[in-house]
């Protein structure tokens, strides 16, 4: 038992001291601000949206962007059995992303940028349960559309 204990310390101060960082910890690179924001679709998705993107709101950045989003949930039967009952769905949230970059200059153009992300979910019996599982998947489907959408603005 003390073995034990003593190799977890020694084996937690070794990892603690050697430098280990995940590689994407420091997303100090978003150096961006949104100072025209706009949002249309969705509720569930444009509420994490503006969440996410909240702090990129009159921050002071030197680029700055016009941004126009728009977002579309799907929830499609995707197979069936033999009596005609669905049995699998397949959810698909989409998100289109219009920007513009606005400069110095007036050559400012206005982009487009869509991104998608679907799942493929079995249906459960417990409507109640399926419903909760849809929200969840919904959030972090939403989630990682927005990441897309920051990291695609910070390379802009």
């Amino acid at each position: 038992m003390i073995k034990k204990f003593l190799f977890f310390i020694f084996i937690n101060f070794n990892l603690s001291s050697c430098g280990y960082s995940p590689i994407y910890s420091k997303k100090n690179n978003t150096d961006f601000e949104i100072i025209n924001f706009k949002i249309e679709g969705n509720n569930q998705i444009n509420n994490i949206a503006k969440n996410k993107l909240q702090k990129y709101f009159n921050n002071d950045s030197k680029k700055k962007y016009r941004v126009f989003i728009k977002t579309n949930y799907k929830k499609n039967s995707a197979a069936i059995d033999l009596t005609g009952n669905t049995t699998n769905f397949n959810l698909t949230i989409s998100l289109s992303l219009n920007y513009i970059k606005m400069s110095l200059e007036d050559n400012s153009l206005e982009k487009t940028v869509s991104f998608s992300k679907n799942q493929m979910i079995k249906k459960d019996p417990n409507n109640y349960e399926q419903s909760n599982y849809e929200k969840i998947l919904i959030e972090n489907m939403s989630q990682l559309l927005i990441d897309k959408v920051i990291l695609h603005l910070s390379r802009g």
